[in-house]
Order: C-alpha cells, then structure tokens, then sequence
C-alpha cells in the first residue's frame, strides 16, 4: 500500500513538473529579428494578407515591421495600411477604428502628400453608413464637414470638383430630410410653425437642392396659414420665375392671384432650359435591398486595392514612402529634435568649444591677466586671516 502512494506522488510531482515546464514554453516569444530589407518583405505580406481578406494576419504582419524597424522609410505607408485594413474588412466597428486610425494618422503627417485622399477616406466611412433620409442623420452631417475641412485646409487640391460633388450629394440628402419632416408636420401635425423652420434650413442652406421650388411652394403656405401674405407672395414669385418647369407653378400663379398679387414672368434662360429629370440626384443613390448606400463609394483604401497587384501595391507605397517631403513624424504634444547647428552661447574667440563649468569650481577659476602666484599669495594670507580669527583669547 505504501508503495502505491509512493508512486502516486512521483507521478503528481512528475505531473506538476511537465506543466510548469510547458507553461516556461508557452511565454517565450519569438522576436523578428532586424534584418536589410526585411521590413520591405514583411510590408509585402502583410499586403498580400489584406487583399486575401486575411485581415488580422495583415494587421499582424505589419505591425511587426513597424514595432521591429521604427526607422524604416515604409513606416508611414505601413501606418497608413493598418487604417486601410480596417476600411475594407467594413462594418460599423471596423469603421469606426479606421476612422480613429486615419485620424491618428493625419496628426502625424498632416502636411503629406496623401492627406487630402486620407480625409477624404474619413468622410467615405461617414457616407458609407448613410440610411434612408427619413432617418438619423449624423453620418451624413459628420462627411459634409469633413469634405468641407479638406476644402478648408487645401482649397487648391486637385480633388476639388470630386469633392465638391460629393458636398453636393450630401446636401442633396439632408435637404431631403428637411423636406420629409416639413411635410408631416404640415401635413400630419398641422403645425405651420414648425413646418415654415424645416423649409427655411433649406432655403437658406441648401440653394442647390433639387426640390427647392416644392420648399418655397411650402415655405408660402405655411406662412399664408400664419397671415403673411407678403412674405409668401415673394417665395411664390421666386419660385414661377426661377423654375418655370415646376410642377407646383401653376398652384403658385393661382395664390398670388387670389392675394391680388402680380404674377411675374418667368426668367427666358430658365424657360429655355431642359426640364429636370427625375425627382432627385439623391433618392436613386439609396437602394433598400442590402440597405441603403450613397453611390460610386470606394471600396479601396489609400494604399491597399483589391483590383491591383501586390506588387504595383507595393511600388506605390515605395514611392509614398521615399518621396515624403516632410522631415518624419511628430509626435502630437512632443518636443522635436533638430540637426542644426547647436546655437549655445559661445565665448569670444573660442566659437568651436562649449563652455564648461565644472561643479564647485566656480570661485576657483582664475581671472585673465592675473598673476597665478600673487593669487596664491592672496590665499596664503587670508588663510592665515582666518586661522588667527579662530585662536582661543
């Protein structure tokens, strides 16, 4: 019996041994270790992983060229690449990372070449989650600012015109939403008031919207209901001369009548204009069958394309890379260092050395043009001065 025992202890011991052992193996990490040429190659995988969809692989990858060689020219690309990794796995929370990602990036390099593109990607993430116009709107007024911030800081970006369509797309949707929430306050709620503040946020901000005749047909009939009929006589005079093809003209000629108002004739060049096709650039831009979507919205990301090859991914990013103007990266809120020329004062005549004072030797440095041994003199005696002082009576 006492055998058995024996040997079931030895086995636990044995048992305890072999698990702590395998525990010793478990934490060891295996480091990259720093080689010529080697964070091109880990760039290069990493990439292939993301075009392959293997996107926590790619993420991985990258993040060791980045952690194992901070100094390497790719290092922004390589930032950036992580950002775009996000941006195609898609998803409210992968979007919502790429956007901190881009952002985190922008205040490194804010002065480099593909700023413009990585704000305009910011405000794709925004677009790219735009619902239906009769819904909320926060992603749809979040990328209308950050198209206008990149016209802001780069007004003479050659991705002007893409960028102003794109403001235009988005205005197109929220006026549209302004417009959704006029009617059913007018037409539901009977509420004049609130229907008249909906069609002035369109009036006054919106000029290019596409139903901007029905807003000022509204904006009058919400304000007849309330008794000013000057106020509304001018939105229905703008209205039969500006858009002499709408469909509320007619219904506007017929009030300004009944107020005894004159009917102005409509403007020729706008007679002479093509009627407007469709109700709408924004409506045939949501479609409601995977979930609405604004249009011609890149799936790509800055330096990352599915429909390129590895290695024309890669030649681009070298370029990026190797081309930056900017001195490096900045930390946000941190110091910066410098190459100059140290700019320490200097003594006269001796431009090319610091000077040094050494702890304590402050007292003991000894005047130009004074005799070293009437200095010592001077000490010998006022040692003496000092040891008399110090006699008993």
């Amino acid at each position: 019996m006492r055998s058995v025992k024996l040997l079931f202890v030895a086995l636990s011991i044995a048992l305890i041994a072999s698990a702590c052992g395998g525990g010793k193996a478990k934490n060891k990490v295996a480091l990259e270790d720093a080689k010529p040429g080697r964070d091109l190659e880990l760039f290069r995988e990493g990439v292939t992983a993301i075009r392959k969809g293997s996107y926590d692989q790619g993420r991985m990858l990258i993040n060791t060229s980045i952690n194992t060689y901070p100094d390497s020219p790719m290092i922004r690309v390589a930032k950036l690449t992580i950002a775009d990794s996000f941006y195609m796995e898609g998803g409210g929370k992968n979007l919502a990372q790429a956007d901190v990602e881009y952002n985190e990036w922008l205040q490194f390099f804010p002065d480099d070449p593909l700023a413009v593109e990585v704000m305009m990607k910011r405000a794709e993430i925004h677009m790219r989650q735009v619902i239906a116009y009769n819904r909320d709107t926060t992603h749809a007024r979040q990328a209308e600012r950050q198209l206008k911030e990149i016209l802001k800081l780069h007004p003479a970006t050659e991705k002007k015109p893409e960028i102003e369509a794109r403001i235009n797309e988005i205005q197109e949707y929220l006026a549209m939403h302004e417009l959704d929430v006029a009617r059913f306050y007018y037409e539901r709620r009977q509420s004049a008031q609130a229907a008249q503040m909906r069609t002035e946020e369109i009036l006054n901000k919106y000029p290019a919207f596409s139903k901007f005749d029905e807003a000022l047909y509204l904006h009058a009939r919400a304000l007849s209901d309330q008794e000013d009929t000057d106020t509304a006589a001018q939105d229905l005079s703008r209205l039969i001369v500006n858009y002499p093809h709408s469909e509320f003209r007619d219904k506007a000629e017929a009030m300004l009548k009944k107020w005894n108002k004159a009917v102005p004739q409509p403007d020729p060049t706008k007679i002479a204009e093509a009627p407007p096709e469709g109700k709408g650039v924004f409506p045939r831009m949501l479609g409601f069958v995977f979930g609405p979507k604004v249009n011609n919205i890149s799936s790509k990301g800055v330096i990352v394309d599915r429909e390129q090859t590895v290695d024309d991914i890669v030649a681009r990013a070298q370029v990026a890379g190797g081309g930056a103007k900017s001195a490096g990266a900045v930390t946000p809120g941190a110091g910066t260092t410098t190459n100059a020329v140290d700019s320490r004062p200097r003594r006269a005549g001796e431009a090319g050395q610091d000077v040094v004072v050494k702890p304590g030797s402050g007292s003991s440095s000894t005047p130009s043009g004074t005799d070293p041994k009437s200095s010592s003199k001077d000490k010998d005696k006022k040692k003496n001065s000092n040891s008399k002082g110090l006699r008993n009576p």
